[in-house]
């Protein structure tokens, strides 16, 4: 019942995630494509003011580099064949003008002074559409399954690839890696943003650059098959083959399913969430911070999820042998090269993975928590849920949450891209080309 959910709601993400990213695409001109070298130095321009546009962009790419990154491609591979890659790719070029738009909207409607700003999808969704009943009841109900989403996808599964893998590296007991995670979450979280984003304006960088060795490593181990690799994935994207030498088949149909929807889950462009991350900012351009929106996507996609990609397509065309579980087969292909150090690396980055995306989903949900309750009462609540969940997610099958991870972001992404083209008036064409960042887009 929840795979046919699951996939009905991908039937309709799909479609409309490409309509929104061809209309934001011709809208801007496309100037991330056209102008990158531009771009780049829109993102690392120095910057100004309390919680900075960079920083506030370190808290979202925290909450899409997870282990998603990890599992979740490892997943869509086995789901939906190398074509998955793909289609993951295709998606993340149509996402990217999707997160300018959300990361520019969610500027645009924030809250609060310079350096306590806030805000989000369900901000933008709300005064965007004209504040009235209608308006409201909508931005609630996204703001409801932001919650959601946060507990689902930003704790439990998170925590749950986490316990998995310190305790197939070391022997630790999985309660004992939620118990750990739980109150290193507390810890940090009661800071609010500014402490949020101090800690992953460190951690992201570090972290990412150990993962990306890591795969450099293995690809580069097995380039002789880099080129199979590639062949395997173009070619799958649009014929019937037997998964990775698996008993099961997929088709195009199901490697555009699992492409699509795993490269939403890991980059959330489109879905409303990281748009909350980057309304704190104290970006005066909707513009400046939608660019970092852009930058987000390609560091998630483009970059991360290709090299988790191509590292087990290597590995598994050099003959190694890989589980089907995807945390044991990313092990096992990175101790093909890197032998007994495999094990505690992958653990420790993907601990670092997860804690990162915990300490920023929280934040996501906080913040929808505050849309529906303003007193601080319920928010104190949602932490003390929050930091019971992680404990409860180091236990829990991610079978099921799986299921539930692709309805809740589909349904999430259907609300929220239908609420970003009701909202296209913001948009005026050609103000936002890069070559021109001073000229204001709404």
């Amino acid at each position: 019942m929840l795979d046919t959910a699951a996939r009905a709601l991908s039937a309709l993400m799909i479609p409309l995630l490409f309509t929104a990213g061809l209309y934001f695409g011709f809208a801007t001109r496309f100037f991330y494509i056209f102008h990158p070298i531009k771009t780049l130095r829109r993102v690392f321009g120095k910057k100004d003011g309390g919680i900075s546009p960079l920083r506030a962009a370190s808290v979202a790419l925290a909450g899409t580099l997870g282990v998603g990154n990890i599992t979740g491609v490892i997943t869509a591979i086995y789901s939906g064949g190398p074509g998955a890659v793909f289609w993951m790719w295709v998606s993340a070029l149509a996402a990217m003008s999707v997160k300018y738009a959300e990361t520019a909207l969610a500027v645009r409607f924030r809250r609060g002074a310079a350096g306590e700003h806030y805000g989000g999808a369900p901000f933008y969704i709300r005064d965007g559409l004209g504040g009235g009943k209608f308006a409201r009841a909508l931005g609630g109900f996204f703001a409801v399954l932001c919650v959601i989403n946060s507990f689902v996808v930003g704790n439990i599964l998170q925590i749950n690839a986490a316990a998995s893998a310190a305790h197939d590296a070391f022997g630790i007991n999985p309660v004992a890696v939620g118990a750990a995670a739980a109150l290193l979450t507390f810890a940090v979280i009661v800071g609010g943003a500014k402490r949020i984003s101090a800690l992953t304006s460190r951690l992201i960088p570090a972290v990412s650059l150990l993962y990306i060795f890591m795969c450099v490593f293995v690809i580069f181990t097995y380039g002789e098959y880099f080129c199979d690799a590639l062949f395997d994935i173009f070619t799958s994207a649009f014929s019937f083959r037997s998964a990775l030498g698996g008993a099961g088949g997929y088709t195009a149909a199901e490697a555009v399913r699992f492409g699509v929807t795993r490269g939403i889950l890991t980059n959330e462009a489109g879905s409303g969430t990281s748009p909350t991350a980057h309304a704190c900012s104290d970006a005066k351009s909707p513009h400046e911070q939608g660019t970092l929106g852009i930058f987000e996507v390609f560091v998630d996609t483009i970059l991360i999820c290709s090299l988790t990609a191509l590292s087990i397509l290597t590995a598994s065309r050099a003959g190694i042998t890989l589980s089907n579980d995807p945390m044991r087969a990313a092990s096992l292909a990175f101790s093909s090269v890197l032998g007994a150090l495999a094990p505690p690396l992958l653990t420790a980055v993907s601990v670092m993975f997860v804690f990162a995306t915990v300490i920023s989903q929280h934040y996501y949900g906080e913040t929808a928590v505050r849309y529906l309750f303003p007193g601080a009462g319920a928010r104190r609540a949602y932490t003390l849920l929050y930091v019971c969940a992680a404990v409860v997610g180091s236990v829990i099958s991610p079978a099921v949450m799986w299921n539930t991870a692709d309805i809740i972001v589909g349904a999430m992404t259907s609300v929220n891209v239908v609420c970003l083209l009701l909202e296209r008036r913001y948009f005026r064409r050609g103000e936002a080309r890069i070559n021109h960042p001073d000229l204001p887009i709404i």
